[in-house]
């Protein structure tokens, strides 16, 4: 245990540390308030204790204790004593009320008291040491099991993107730029952290109903008809019940995307005919994007479109197909939306491979 302390008399400084090291304490010397906030300073954890006297030129005592306290509460707890020959009731009070100090003592002081009471710091910083360690390990134990849900939820979502493959090989590129790409430009429109990560976690499952449409609709290479492409619009309803009934967060938000992702913002979408902001906020973000990157992409069906057309044709849905604030803010930070996704995106970069069957479909063919 280290006690520092403060006491710009010599012979009371010499007496005070004499005892304290007889002890069994380690003892550091200063002769004024602010070579002990120096010291505490240069060495923030190494001092368990301070006793410190009241009066002292420069800065006093309770000056000291003030500092001390918020030093070490952002830190390790330091236990402050303070003792002088101030014995008066005001002086006491004020030293507990405005220095903070633990304890007070008026010299002169009777050794055996002062070692008593330093005995009882030294339980209190244990204790408190002690406490702070269970919250330490605590806090490891809760950050492990929350790494290990995440494992457990990124392992489902990641089976959910292999049966998909399985349907539709395309569609492997595509879903995991949805996911930089829907996260990026939640981040640019300001949301928060937790909501960026639930939608750069849920984003890519926007398509999963497309396991329950038939192949020879999916893959069909060419246009589709009215009645295939009534049937594909189903992956809409079928990926919501897919995903219904969770109490995940992020598989809720994928219900929620899932459902709605082709929902237009004035009300001409499917499969619920949703208007303006009925529309689920994470859904108008992927239609944004889920367009974009599915225009760019070559087709069973047509090759991948030029990009200065891709926006152009994205910029004509403004106030229609997308959600205009949305929309204006991914072509207006466009520049900086592709660099980001080109530096995400290392195992297929982004304007080289596309996939996502009908994902622009709004119209059969």
């Amino acid at each position: 245990m280290r006690i520092l302390t403060a006491e710009d008399q010599e012979m009371a400084r010499f007496i005070l540390a004499r005892h304290l090291r007889g002890w069994g304490y380690e003892v550091v010397e200063t002769s004024n308030g602010m070579d002990a906030l120096k010291y505490l300073m240069d060495n923030p954890l190494s001092v368990d204790m301070l006793i410190t006297d009241w009066s002292m030129p420069g800065m006093d005592g309770l000056e000291l204790a003030r500092r001390v306290r918020e030093f070490s509460d952002a830190r390790q707890y330091i236990y402050v004593i303070l003792l002088t020959s101030r014995g008066e009731l005001h002086d006491i009070l004020k030293g507990f009320s405005e220095g903070k100090v633990d304890d007070y003592m008026t010299k002169p002081f009777e050794v055996t008291e002062l070692q008593m009471r330093v005995q009882v710091g030294c339980r209190l910083i244990l204790s408190e040491r002690t406490q702070r360690q269970h919250g330490i390990d605590l806090e490891a134990i809760v950050r492990r099991q929350t790494e290990a849900i995440r494992e457990t939820q990124d392992e489902i979502i990641s089976r959910l993107f292999n049966a998909l493959e399985s349907r539709d090989e395309e569609t492997s590129c595509h879903v995991r730029r949805i996911g930089i790409l829907s996260a990026y430009l939640g981040e640019l429109l300001g949301l928060s952290p937790a909501r960026i990560d639930l939608i750069k976690a849920a984003s890519p499952l926007h398509d999963i109903g497309k396991i329950g449409i038939p192949d020879n609709v999916l893959r069909k290479p060419g246009p589709l008809s009215t009645e295939e492409f009534s049937i594909i619009k189903q992956h809409t309803s079928i990926g919501e019940r897919i995903l219904s009934g969770s109490r995940n967060q992020v598989i809720q938000t994928a219900a929620a995307i899932a459902r709605s992702h082709h929902e237009n913002w004035d009300g001409s979408g499917y499969p619920q005919g949703l208007k303006g902001k009925e529309i689920p906020l994470e859904a108008r973000i992927v239609s944004v994007v889920d367009v974009y990157d599915a225009l760019l992409s070559d087709r069973v069906y047509r090759k991948g479109l030029p990009e200065d057309e891709v926006l152009s044709i994205i910029a004509k849905g403004i106030g229609n197909k997308f959600d205009p604030e949305i929309c204006r803010l991914f072509l207006d930070r466009y520049d900086q939306i592709r660099a980001h996704c080109r530096e995400q995106e290392t195992d297929h970069p982004l304007l080289l491979e596309y996939g996502d069957m009908g994902a622009l479909a709004d119209t059969p063919g």
